[in-house]
This record gives C-alpha cells, sequence and structure tokens, in this order.
C-alpha cells in the first residue's frame, strides 16, 4: 500500500508540475511579428486623394504631388523616403519646412504632418489603424 500512495504522489506531482509550466508559458505575450504576419506599415495619404502603402522595414522612395484642391492646402510635392526602418520627408515644397525638419520616424503611432500640402505619413501596426482624412 505504501508504493501505492508514493506512486499515487508522484503522479500528483508530474501532473501539478505539467499544468504549472503550461500556465506560465500561456500567460506569456505573444510576439505581435510571428512569422507569416506582417510588421509596421506607413501609410501615406494626402487630403487630395493620394495613398500609399508600405512596410516599414522596405526600402523606397517615392513624391507625393498634391494639387491643393482641398480645402486649405497648396499645391505641391513632398519627397518620402523608407529604409533602415525609418520614414523621412527629404525634401518638400512648402511654406514652412516643418516636415522637412521633423525627425525621422520609426513607432507605431508616430507621425509626420505637412498642413500645407495636408499630407499625413504614419507608422501603424494594421493599415486599417491609417487616420481618416476627409
Amino acid at each position: 500500500m505504501k508504493r501505492a500512495i508514493r506512486a499515487d504522489i508522484i503522479v500528483i506531482v508530474v501532473l501539478l508540475a505539467a499544468f504549472g509550466i503550461w500556465f506560465c508559458l500561456s500567460a506569456l505575450p505573444v510576439s505581435t511579428t510571428s512569422e507569416g504576419e506582417a510588421g509596421p506599415v506607413v501609410v501615406c495619404q494626402s487630403s487630395n486623394g493620394f495613398y500609399r502603402c508600405d512596410p516599414l522595414d522596405s526600402d523606397v522612395a517615392y513624391t507625393v504631388t498634391v494639387s491643393g484642391t482641398a480645402a486649405g492646402t497648396f499645391a505641391g510635392e513632398n519627397n518620402v523616403v523608407i529604409e533602415n526602418g525609418t520614414v523621412d520627408v527629404t525634401s518638400a515644397d512648402c511654406s514652412n519646412q516643418v516636415c522637412v525638419e521633423h525627425a525621422p520616424i520609426s513607432s507605431v503611432g508616430e507621425q509626420i504632418v505637412c498642413l500645407p500640402h495636408g499630407v499625413v505619413i504614419e507608422v501603424l501596426a494594421h493599415e486599417e489603424d491609417a487616420t481618416v482624412l476627409s
């Protein structure tokens, strides 16, 4: 009978240990960029209808050309560069140059805005989270 009690205790301890390990592992945060899931994206859009979405880890450069037809905006261009996990407005022909002087952005939730041209550039976890320009 002693052996049966000892065996029961061993089984109970092993089951409790397995449950404890499972519980600890399930409480760990899940990585947001698991394999097959996209990482952060850069959404660039203007109040004139320009829209572009690129992965933050891409290396691209493009020019946003706006007509200035949206209320309160002026015609012009912004040159956007995405490289090495950062986004930067390298040049613009707007009057105040705030967008050009802004430090490059790389974290989810950061924005660069060019008010004269009505351009918003955002780093987002998901494209669906983009600001709606009207």
